[in-house]
This record gives structure tokens, C-alpha cells and sequence, in this order.
């Protein structure tokens, strides 16, 4: 049987890497640097200039600040900034660039793309669309090309319950052209709200254009040596480049950091749905392993789509939440604020929306605004007010993934894995917190704790003084209702808090 040896394709190997700057394209350089730096000869990653930063000032800035390149420091010189942006026309490359990218790269992944749920279509057409277009055009001139890894999602044809490995036409029986000129010419102002017809069935911009750049691989670059990987819902990493990474606060990500935090208390999601969750550097992996299919002699066209799902090893949502407590109740973070405790809300029925807007005003809200006028007393910029209220929309652009559950159809995977050279087949830190600062997170979580019993005891006793209190207390109340309103909301918030 013919083994893939991915050390052997890497060897000499020239690529190109786009979205370098997002949670997945930071662990692909990451992991390309640990596994391949001694073989590759380049890395070429497009960057384009941010609030008056070079490409190369970002690259640097990149290796100098985020910890999981802190082992790689000394290999910088093996990556290439790129000046480019995929929106702007020809991807804005000097032609000296351009030459250089068209002659030498064996090997693209592309992950550029704008992964907001809501906004105006206008915005996923250049990025998603238009920019994919743009980056296999240049492919097309590529003299070396061997492999183009385009990084798609598994939820682009979520209004089917069963998704197959393959590409799904967005609608039957439609030129491709014709549709994607009628989208920009009646749709590109509009922001799609779900349940838009243009939608299609789909909750969201995001997943109908990652759908539509598919079927545009599929009709304009049929010659290509392209395989689409789509993940499900990606988030701290298992094992590497350090175990529960993570420097994102979108999506379930950020949902998993702000509950280890004492932060998040209500979130949307059906504690018996399946939740396919599938960590960062098994995708990270994934790919990898799909460019070097890609080239090989084992590639067949039926197996060009990839789902990087966990297929029957999901778990459902309630599981993976109290996972996340557990863990946080025995490796607590160092920034941990209060104790821990969330609670799962479906959103569905009138009392659901009722008891998950009583848990934002008690557990969320009144919170932040304590926090943010602590903050404010000790001359601290306040956050926690803009933290929450982004942690709660993206409570409600989740909730078709955390309240529903598919069946993904997983072999394509499982064929190349078996495949590989036994040898070779695939096998920290939340809050970036090293591990010397263990045992002073648990005793800071056990302060805390002690310090909100005390808190609640006098709390207790201040509502028992005002109720034997000699005092004309019903001439204070009809004097001050709205005050002694707040302080009935605060004693209320105490109690949801503390207990």
C-alpha cells in the first residue's frame, strides 16, 4: 500500500500562508515552524499595513508578542511579510512580489476571511468571495504550485441536517456567474438577518459565503489542485502549541475563557444538543496532512472536501461546559474574578427569554457596572460593560449551532490518516498563565470565595438591621422609592452572585 509521508512532502517546499493574524493561521505558522523549519525553504505569509504598521513591523510584532512563537524567535528569518490585502485589486502586490510568489510557492493555505456572523454582505463578498477569486487567480500562475489548502466551514450548508463530503451547489441548477452578479447587484447593503430568503436557509452571511466560494472552486477552477478542509466549531487548542490555547475572544472560544473567568453566568445553548467542537491543532493537523494528499498520488476528486469534525466523538453541550468548570475549578486562572457557575438557556419558549433576560440584568449587568466603577475609583480604564455586551450578541450568533446538532459525514479523514507513515501520524495555556502561578491561583480562588461569604453574611445583616430598625422607615421608603429600588435590585444581584 503507498504511504503519504508528510516530512518527505514538506522537504525543500516553498509556501504561501494567508490570515496569518487569526487564531487558526497563527497555530499553522506555529506548528509549520516546530515541525518543518529545519526543511522548508521559505514561508511567504501575506500581511497587509494596519494603522500605519509595515507588513514586516505586524510579522515582527507577531513573533515578539504572542507566546507560542516564543520557542521560535531565532526562525523568523525563514518568514517572508508579503505586503498584500485579498480585497484590494490584484491583492495590491508590488510586481516584484508578485513575480516572486508566481515562480517559487509549491504550496498555499488559505485562510484569510472575515468570520463576523452579521454584517453587510458587501463585506463577505470581497473577502470571502472576491478575495479567494483573487488568490487562485494568482494560483493559476503559480509554475511550482503542487497544493492549495482553502480553509472553508463545516456549518456552509447547515440548512441540511445530513452534509455529505462534497461540494453543494447553492442553488441546483443555476449558473454560478449569473447568481453571484444577481447577489452583489440587488443584495451587497443589505445585512441579512436569519430567515432572509437570500439566506437560503442559513442563519448568517458568513455561512451562505463560504458556501458560494465552494461552488466557485468547483465552476471556475476545476484544474486546480485545491481540497477544501472545513472545521466545525473551532476552539482552545488540546494539545498544541501549548494545551488550551487560545487568544481569542469569538465563538465558543471566548465563551470558554469568560466561564473560566467567573465572568460568563447565562448563555444560550441546549445542554442536550451535540456539540461538535473541534480543537485548533487537530485542525491545524488536518491541514497539514491535506496539502500533502493533495499533491500525492493517492487523490482521487471524490475525496476533495475534508471535515475536520470530531464524527462520533461528540459531546453535548452540557458536558462540554461542565468540562470547562471542572477544569477551572482545578487549574483556576490567575485573573479568575468570581467564583464559577453558568447557566445553559434555550431560548425558545416565552419563560426561557424571560429567566435568560432576568440572568443578563442579575449576572451580567449589574456585575459589569460594579466592576466598571471599581475600575474607575482605582483610576483603572473601564472594560467590563463593552466585555459583556459582546459576550451576549455572541450568545445570540451562536445560537443556531449551540441549540442545533448535524450529522457530518466523516471518512475522507479517516482514509488519509491510514494512509500515513505509522511514524508519523498526528498525534499551555488559557489566559496565557505559566504554570509557577498554580498554586497562587488556588489560593487567590479560595480568597475569593472567602471574601464573597463574608460579603453575603453582611449583606444578610444589613437587610435584618433595616427590617428591626427603630427608624421612620416607611417615610425613607416613600421618600427615596427609586433609591431603595436599586438597592432591592443590588440585595437581588448579591444573592443570584454570591450563591
Amino acid at each position: 500500500m503507498t504511504k503519504l509521508s508528510i516530512k518527505d512532502f514538506y522537504n525543500d517546499k516553498t509556501l504561501l500562508l494567508t490570515g496569518i493574524t487569526g487564531f487558526v493561521g497563527k497555530v499553522l505558522l506555529e506548528k509549520l515552524l516546530r515541525e518543518f523549519s529545519t526543511s522548508l525553504k521559505c514561508i511567504y505569509v501575506l500581511i497587509r499595513e494596519k494603522k500605519s504598521q509595515t507588513p514586516e513591523q505586524r510579522l515582527a510584532q507577531l513573533f515578539f508578542q504572542s507566546p507560542i512563537f516564543e520557542p521560535h524567535k531565532d526562525k523568523i528569518d525563514l518568514v517572508h511579510a508579503i505586503n498584500g490585502d485579498i480585497t484590494a485589486k490584484g491583492m495590491a502586490l508590488s510586481e516584484n512580489d508578485r513575480r516572486k510568489l508566481i515562480d517559487e510557492v509549491n504550496i498555499v493555505f488559505h485562510s484569510a476571511a472575515t468570520v463576523n456572523f452579521t454584517g453587510i454582505f458587501e463585506k463577505f463578498i470581497q473577502q470571502n468571495i472576491d478575495g479567494t477569486n483573487s488568490m487562485l487567480q494568482l494560483c493559476q500562475k503559480m509554475i511550482h504550485l503542487q497544493s492549495i489548502v482553502y480553509v472553508s466551514t463545516a456549518y456552509g450548508n447547515c440548512h441540511l441536517r445530513e452534509i455529505k463530503e462534497k461540494i453543494y451547489p447553492v442553488i441546483q441548477d443555476e449558473n454560478f456567474d449569473s447568481y453571484l452578479e444577481h447577489l452583489k447587484q440587488n443584495y451587497s447593503n443589505l445585512n441579512f438577518k436569519k430567515g432572509h430568503h437570500s439566506l437560503l436557509g442559513r442563519p448568517n452571511p458568513y455561512t451562505l459565503s463560504k458556501s458560494i466560494t465552494e461552488w466557485m472552486i468547483q465552476e471556475r477552477y476545476p484544474s486546480l489542485p485545491i481540497i477544501i478542509c472545513r472545521p466545525s466549531i473551532v476552539s482552545n487548542s488540546f494539545r498544541e502549541p501549548i494545551p488550551g490555547w487560545c487568544d481569542s475572544l469569538a465563538g465558543c472560544a471566548g465563551a470558554v475563557i469568560l466561564t473560566s473567568l467567573g465572568i460568563a453566568r447565562s448563555f444560550i445553548f441546549d445542554v442536550n444538543c451535540k456539540a461538535d467542537i473541534i480543537p485548533v491543532d487537530m485542525v491545524v493537523n488536518s491541514l497539514i496532512i491535506s496539502a500533502a494528499y493533495r499533491a500525492s498520488s493517492l487523490f482521487t476528486h471524490d475525496k476533495q472536501v475534508i471535515h475536520v469534525t470530531l464524527g462520533q466523538n461528540q459531546i453535548t453541550w452540557g458536558e462540554f461546559f461542565n468540562m470547562t468548570i471542572n477544569l477551572s475549578d482545578t487549574l483556576p486562572p490567575m485573573k479568575l474574578i468570581r467564583p464559577i457557575k453558568l447557566h445553559g438557556n434555550k431560548h425558545q419558549s416565552f419563560m426561557d427569554r424571560i429567566n435568560y433576560k432576568f440572568s443578563l440584568i442579575f449576572s451580567h449587568y449589574l456585575f459589569a457596572y460594579f466592576f466598571d466603577f471599581i475600575c474607575i475609583l482605582i483610576g483603572q480604564k473601564p472594560f467590563m460593560i463593552k466585555l459583556i455586551k459582546r459576550l451576549n450578541n455572541s450568545s445570540h450568533v451562536l445560537k443556531p449551532f449551540s441549540c442545533s446538532e448535524w450529522n457530518f459525514r466523516y471518512q475522507n479523514l479517516n482514509f488519509i490518516t491510514k494512509h500515513m507513515d505509522k511514524n508519523e501520524r498526528c498525534r499551555r495555556y488559557i489566559l496565557k498563565d505559566p504554570d509557577s502561578t498554580l498554586k497562587m491561583a488556588i489560593n487567590r480562588q479560595h480568597r475569593i470565595k472567602y471574601i464573597l461569604i463574608t460579603m453575603k453574611i453582611i449583606v444578610t445583616l444589613f437587610c435584618y438591621w433595616l427590617i428591626r430598625s427603630p427608624l421612620h422607615l416607611v417615610d425613607i421608603f416613600y421618600s427615596y422609592i427609586v433609591d431603595l429600588s436599586v438597592c432591592i435590585g443590588i440585595v437581588l444581584y448579591f444573592l443570584n452572585f454570591y450563591g
